[in-house]
């Protein structure tokens, strides 16, 4: 029998868990890092605080995830979005299991304080519409240089 992220929570009040997918690219890495996250009160949270949240959603069902904190509306509730994502979600105060303490790559930690993170928050993180539009600037050109490559192998190949 499987331990959900929340029930482990719960009950020990802390995981350590690798991390899936891309969205909090450039800071933490899939398959890479390790994250450990402490159970904590909503209220008690801060902007740029990277959380862990639990979402439902229509195409993809349930699913935990690790973002970070932009904003808070007058209701009460966040504003969070990935490092590396377009769009941003709006997360219920009881909806957020928990908070990162810390996190490593291989046998180095990586570093969640400092001049170089605060600078990486601040500049990056913190803007997350201008963030936002970056991210969609830069998929755009990758997927406009990706249609550029094939049509030029298209022609290699019948020339």
């Amino acid at each position: 029998m499987t331990t959900s992220y929340g029930e482990e929570l719960k009950k020990s009040g802390k995981i350590i868990f690798t991390i899936k997918g891309v969205s909090m690219r450039p800071l933490f890495r899939t398959d890479e890092d390790a994250i450990f996250v402490v159970s904590c009160n909503p209220e008690n949270l801060n902007n740029l605080d990277i959380v862990l949240f639990y979402r439902v959603t229509p195409t993809k069902g349930e699913q935990y995830v690790l973002h970070r904190i932009v904003g808070r509306r007058r209701d009460g509730k966040f504003i969070i979005a990935g490092d590396n994502c377009t769009d941003w979600d709006i997360v219920d105060p009881k909806d957020i299991l928990g908070v990162v303490k810390s996190a490593q790559r291989g046998n180095k930690p990586i570093k969640l304080t400092g001049f170089r993170y605060s600078l990486y928050k601040y500049l990056w993180c913190k803007p997350y519409k201008f963030r936002s539009f970056m991210v969609f600037l830069r998929n755009k050109i990758r997927r406009i240089g990706s249609k550029i490559k094939r049509f030029g192998k298209k022609i290699i190949h019948k020339g």
